[in-house]
């Protein structure tokens, strides 16, 4: 009997607890009878672990999360895509490893290659490489007939017309090296020359050594010496056997056997202007052009008369042949160095280089097979400096094959920084990452992955070993704690199993014992909560009891049931220090206490209040009877025995009302939720921004946005273009705007359409302006714009300059104004100090408006109105004025045309359409000609002004032929010029 009133003691003590588990919250789960709370990360569960989750969405910091094979994850693993809708991963297409959704992919499995976001099995093409990160096929470098899968601009072999050196294909080899046209490879010159085109033939030797003939050597043969400007063997003279110089004071030994007296090899027995035959000895005359002779021809000079230079055949001639050059002060023909076709005054200064099987270029005087580092070989056979930032470069001064010391070679160009995925090599160049590396420090060691992969001790992994959490947020796995096997994050809470020192998991902790209130469960290899009667236990069931909680005592059968000889009746429950059965309050249908504050359940029309906390475990502080239930609770009922009880079950957290337990079922939320279709939701998601108690969707052009309209744009969706000077967004960019990567950036002020936003970047003008050379020159000055019968007219007073007579028409604006971008209107800037309400947020770095947010409607209507009357009470006198002021200068307008004194000498114009460099305003070309003085690069030169608008100076005379000086001033008066 005793052990039936116990069982029947435990079953009625369950079946209460059961009832009131039904109505536990979101985020909660019945277990063992009462609600307990979710892993934080679970919008739903079935239990509290990590990966008992049943369903996911926003969670208390704002961030979405997605389900996952039982889990609420950041971020979806390869091979899946956040689905926003239900915040679930659904699979990517097939053969696909990474995607945003299901249409489009990133990177590919396998052997598939990438193309056009579709995973196909085509091979690359030639000059084409795998990209290890996507499996995309991107092209190698320029020239590269093949390169290196790990980095495209690793070349391996070159197409033809480039050479390979060090790794990179260049249309010419650098000095010191030769181009090998059959095996196209840049090979380095034989030592010790330094300019070569074969390794049998060189051009240049190094200090030292002296050309011959194609090879360095240390002495010249017979015949030549060492010219030691340029190392190259040259010629002696004539009459000279050996020699040390050109000149025939030069000889060291003399071609007859004669010895050279003071240096030169005389003609023996014979006076000035004749030589000894030495057939008989005797003298004969030299040639009319020789001063001295040695013959034995009257052609053999040693030196030549006046007007006439003595050439390297011995020969006195007018002017010297082709590779060699005059000497007045020796009058000698002197010839080039080796390389020169003509050269003038010295060796070293060739004005042009031989033309033969092999191309040299010519640079500061020489001519070389390969230019000097720092210079490129262009097609007109010079050797063109390259660009400041190149140390070396190749086929144009800007594609940079080395970088000056503090830069790094990237794509051709030099830059302080190496681009994301790339490294500085100890050459100066930036070599491409290892795969999945967003930045590394060299080509081994990692600093950031690519997404979805995980930093560890410097590699890029796909996944954590066993020990360590997969922290995606940061990118890198990270220790669980020394308890854990494996986990899901640092704590000491978070292990997912566990070591084999603490070989006991429980709610997410590893001991070396399961704690009190639970037991060992071998099959799952966790500790399971004991049944709610027992402290401790060997099982689940409530007969499985090992010891009691206060107020039950253990009976033979292993269960815990109440003390004394039967259970409480009806109302009434038993006192835990008497342990006698005492009666509840009035309005309880059962309890736990005395008070109206220990109800465990209400029949209706009362419905159980629960007063509790913390979040995820409820602590029951107060149970009562009420008749209405509180705000964040909700009316709901239960039969049990025949009865209608009635229960207050909270709402979710997120709700301030509501209607039943999910958070779909909120009427209004918690303060700093906000209602997002059936949710409530601490930060509006993309696309959404924050009303007053809901998130408000955005403007269709905006991804990101702070409010209502196309103005609000905070960022925009990948298809769309940010406004400069705006928060708009656009799919194309307008009239004086370009495209830059995914911005409208503003042109210069003077262009309609341009490429960039310098002065000559200018692709088409507006009417009334002229387009030469990239640069829009204006027809009429400042403050008018040109009608389209040719006259130039006045713009709005609001506008500085202007496309036509409206105020929506402004092209540029005044000081202290600025230019709408959208609607071409001139605005003022605003002031700090004061409180306007049709103003632009000014700044130094562009011309245009940035619109200061607007005021309540009533404040705005009330500015406007009392705005109008304003102007309306300063316009009639300045109208008045202004009509005084245009008769007067029409009057004088003409006056001035009649006399003809209307333009003055080297004046400045604002700059005309016409690309004509003489042309002007029609009536400078009726009253005025140009002035024969005035140097013809004066008459078209360009200036511009602070803002941006481009000037001309020019020469006119009067027509009365009356001097006036010139006007230098290039920046008070750039708008002297009067017509």
């Amino acid at each position: 009997m005793k052990r039936l009133q116990g069982l029947c003691f435990a079953l009625c003590f369950g079946y209460v607890q059961n009832t009131l588990a039904l109505f536990c919250p979101s985020g909660q789960f019945a277990l063992k009878h009462q609600c307990v709370g979710c892993h934080p990360t679970c919008w739903e569960c079935n239990g509290h672990e990590l990966f008992e989750c049943t369903k996911c969405g926003v969670g208390e910091d704002g961030q979405e999360r997605f389900f996952h094979r039982g889990r609420c994850r950041l971020h979806c693993p390869r091979g899946f895509y956040p689905e926003q809708d239900r915040f679930t991963c659904e699979p990517c297409m097939v053969n696909c490893e990474l995607c945003a959704d299901a249409k489009v992919c990133a990177k590919c499995t396998g052997n598939y290659k990438l193309q056009s976001g579709v995973c196909q099995t085509t091979e690359c093409k030639e000059g084409q490489v795998e990209d290890p990160e996507t499996g995309e096929c991107i092209d190698c470098e320029t020239g590269c007939e093949a390169c290196s899968a790990g980095d495209p601009e690793l070349c391996k072999s070159c197409m033809e017309g480039y050479f390979l050196y060090r790794h990179q294909c260049r249309r010419g080899c650098p000095q010191k090296t030769y181009g090998d046209e059959g095996r196209k490879m840049c090979f380095s010159c034989p030592t010790p020359c330094i300019d070569c085109r074969s390794d049998s033939l060189c051009l240049s030797c190094q200090a030292g050594h002296y050309l011959s003939d194609g090879s360095c050597v240390k002495q010249c043969p017979d015949g030549t010496y060492g010219e030691p400007n340029s190392w190259h063997c040259e010629s002696c003279h004539g009459s000279c056997q050996t020699c040390h110089g050109s000149l025939p004071k030069n000889c060291d030994s003399c071609t007859h056997g004669n010895l050279p007296m003071y240096g030169q090899c005389p003609a023996v027995g014979c006076v000035e202007g004749q030589y000894m035959d030495a057939a008989d000895s005797k003298c004969y005359s030299c040639d009319v052009s020789c001063k001295t002779c040695f013959g034995p021809q009257a052609l053999d000079c040693s030196s030549c008369r006046t007007g006439y230079f003595l050439d390297q055949e011995g020969a006195c001639v007018e002017h010297c042949p082709v590779g060699y050059f005059i000497n007045p002060a020796t009058q000698l023909c002197e010839e080039c160095s080796a390389n020169c076709e003509s050269c003038e005054g010295a060796p070293e200064k060739c004005l042009s280089c031989k033309k033969g099987p092999f191309s040299l270029f010519l640079h500061q005087g020489n001519c070389w097979s390969n230019c000097p580092e720092g210079y490129f070989e262009s097609a007109e056979g010079t050797c063109e400096a390259c660009d400041s930032l190149c140390l070396s470069c190749d086929e144009d001064k800007s594609n940079c094959m080395s970088c000056a010391v503090g830069l790094y070679l990237e794509n051709g160009r030099c830059s302080p920084n190496c681009s994301v995925k790339y490294y500085p090599d100890v050459a100066g160049t930036c070599r491409r990452c290892p795969a999945h590396c967003h930045t590394c420090t060299d080509g081994k060691t990692c600093k950031a992955c690519s997404y979805l992969y995980l930093l560890l001790n410097g590699v890029c992994k796909a996944t954590c070993p066993k020990g360590y959490f997969e922290d995606f947020d940061q990118g890198t796995c990270i220790p669980c704690h020394s308890t854990c096997a494996s986990c899901s994050g640092t704590e000491h809470d978070d292990c997912d199993s566990c070591s084999s020192l603490y070989p006991r998991l429980y709610e997410g902790q590893c001991s070396v014992e399961c704690p009190a209130g639970t037991y060992y469960e071998s099959s799952a290899n966790k500790c399971q909560e004991c049944d709610r009667t027992c402290a401790g236990c060997t099982g689940p069931e409530l007969t499985d009891c090992t010891k009691c909680k206060k107020g039950l005592a253990l009976d033979p059968e292993t269960m815990c049931g109440a003390t004394g000889d039967s259970n409480c009746p009806p109302k009434t429950f038993l006192h835990d220090d008497q342990f006698t059965c005492m009666a509840c309050h009035k309005q309880c249908k059962s309890c736990n206490g005395p008070s109206a504050n220990d109800c465990q359940t209400c029949a209706l029309p009362n419905y159980l209040y629960n007063e509790f906390y913390p979040r995820y475990i409820f602590h029951f502080l107060s149970s009562r009877c009420l008749r209405v239930c509180s705000a964040g609770t909700f009316e709901s009922s239960e039969e049990a025995d025949g009865v209608e009880l009635g229960f207050c079950s909270a709402c979710d957290h997120v709700c301030a009302t509501c209607t039943g337990a999910s958070p779909k079922d909120c009427t209004t939320c918690s303060s700093g939720y906000f209602k997002f279709m059936r949710l409530c939701i601490l930060h509006c998601p993309a696309g959404y921004y924050r009303g007053t108690t809901r998130c408000e969707k955005c403007d269709p052009s905006c991804r990101l946005c702070s409010g209502p309209g196309p103005q609000a744009c905070l960022s925009c969706p990948p298809h769309m273009l940010q406004l400069d000077g705006t928060r708009q967004c656009v799919e194309h960019c307008p009239e004086r705007f370009y495209q830059e990567n995914y911005k409208c950036k503003q042109c210069h002020t003077s262009c309609k359409t341009c490429k960039d936003y310098i002065l000559k970047g200018c692709l088409t003008c507006d009417w009334g302006s002229t387009l030469q050379n990239g640069i829009c020159y204006p027809r009429c000055e400042e403050q008018r714009y040109l009608s389209e019968d040719e006259v130039c007219k006045l713009c709005d007073s609001s506008c500085r300059h202007c496309s036509g007579p409206g105020p929506n028409q402004c092209v540029s604006c005044k000081p202290k104004f600025a230019l709408h971008p959208t609607e071409k209107r001139c605005i003022e800037c605003c002031e700090s100090e004061v409180n306007q309400t049709d103003c632009c947020l000014c700044t130094t770095n562009s011309a245009l408006c940035i619109e200061r947010p607007h005021p309540e409607p009533e404040r705005r209507l009330m500015s406007e109105n009392s705005l109008a009357l304003s102007h309306v009470s300063a316009t009639v006198p300045a109208l008045v004025m202004l009509v005084l002021v245009i008769t007067l200068a029409v009057l004088g307008l003409y006056q001035a045309r009649a006399r003809k004194k209307l333009c003055w000498k080297l004046s400045y114009e604002r700059l005309s359409g016409s690309a004509d460099p003489n042309a002007s305003y029609r009536c400078d070309m009726q009253h005025g000609v140009p002035d024969p003085d005035d140097s013809a690069d004066e008459a078209d030169v360009v200036y511009t002004s602070r803002d941006g608008t481009v000037y001309r100076r020019y020469n006119f005379i009067k027509a009365q032929d009356e001097e006036a000086e010139g006007h230098e001033d290039q920046a008070a008066n750039l708008n002297k010029a009067r017509c």
